[in-house]
């Protein structure tokens, strides 16, 4: 028997070696995934707490919020969903899809129906996260009250005279949080009237009118009165003082002007050789006279315009000669004046 040695004697064996290598390659090949087909996406919310703070009860405070998609893929919106009907949101429909450095806008409104802290959230399912983005929400309900205010809340129509017809404006503002329905209008006081203000009229919040009113005496003297605005909302209702005076004439009464006084006084003349006479007044009844009406006076009577009404005086007179000598004092004069 002869034996010959050749490469091919284990084909087999060589053909089975081979396929285990070439299948633990390929293997490797098939198992690994590279690192740029992985999913790059990202979905943010702004803001991520909205807090609507005090609104009254039954009106509507409204804020927006922003979804980005700040990623590489495009994100769908599948749902909206918020956790307190005092909180709606609204905006573009969902599903929706937010294509890479786009967003969307969404506005979320607070309408408390009761007074009292309201907390809340909204729930965004998308494709950016396994679990929906969340955005907390605050608020609370403040109970609602109607007031009115007036401005000016008084009028004074100052002097008119009668017959004829003064007319002011007045503002009418809801300053309360509820609409106030007017139900009358009441007005006290003779010559007095409103208009442009009628009944069944209804203010919002904020909302202000003008109307006038009007003051026509008939009778002279000082007139007082009221104009009151009545609605159900108010537990009492608003009102506006009015006053005004009647008279026959707008022309001031003019000032009586003081009558001037003046004391006259005159003498005999003196028995001896003078070069004039010397005045003197006083306003004790006999004496001391310390006043010097007038120094030298060569007549026999003199004019004193100095006085003062209601005053008494008492006037005393002597003669001077040439040397500048005084002779005793005369007999006295007594002059009242009287009071304008």
């Amino acid at each position: 028997m002869i034996f010959r040695t050749h490469p091919v004697i284990f084909p087999g064996i060589l053909s089975l070696a081979l396929l285990v290598v070439l299948g633990s390659v390929l293997g490797g090949c098939a198992g690994y995934v590279p690192a740029a087909t992985t999913t790059q996406s990202a979905l943010t919310v702004s803001p991520s707490i909205l807090n609507f703070n005090t609104v009254v009860v039954g009106q509507t405070l409204t804020h927006t919020i922003h979804l980005s998609n700040v990623g590489k893929t495009p994100i769908q919106i599948s749902s909206l969903k918020v956790s307190d009907k005092d909180f709606v949101i609204s905006g573009p429909s969902v599903p929706r899809t937010i294509l890479p450095a786009a967003g969307l806008d969404y506005i979320l409104a607070f309408t408390p129906s009761t007074a009292g802290s309201k907390t809340a959230s909204v729930s965004i399912g998308n494709s950016a996260t396994s679990m929906p983005t969340t955005v907390s929400l605050a608020g609370a309900g403040q109970q609602a009250t109607a007031a009115l205010q007036l401005n000016p809340n008084s009028v004074s129509f100052g002097n008119l005279v009668l017959q004829t017809t003064s007319t002011k404006t007045v503002t009418l503002q809801n300053s309360g949080g509820v609409n106030v329905k007017i139900s009358g209008v009441t007005v006290a006081g003779a010559g007095f009237g409103y208009a442009d203000l009628s009944p069944g009229f209804s203010l919002s919040p904020n909302q202000q009118i003008s109307f006038q009113v009007w003051f026509k005496p008939t009778v002279k003297g000082v007139a007082a009165g009221t104009v009151s605005i009545i609605s159900a909302n108010l537990s009492s209702p608003a009102t506006l003082s009015l006053s005004g005076d009647g008279v026959t004439s707008t022309t001031p009464t003019p000032t009586p002007t003081p009558t001037p006084h003046t004391v006259h006084l005159s003498w005999a003349p003196s028995s001896s050789s003078v070069a004039g006479y010397r005045v003197y007044r006083g306003q004790v009844s006999g004496g001391p006279y310390p006043n010097t009406v007038v120094s030298s006076v060569d007549a026999l009577s003199y004019d004193d315009a100095t006085v003062v009404d209601g005053n008494t005086y008492y006037y005393v007179v002597t003669a001077v000669d040439s040397t500048g000598a005084e002779s005793l004092l005369s007999n006295q004069a007594t002059a009242q004046i009287p009071n304008n």
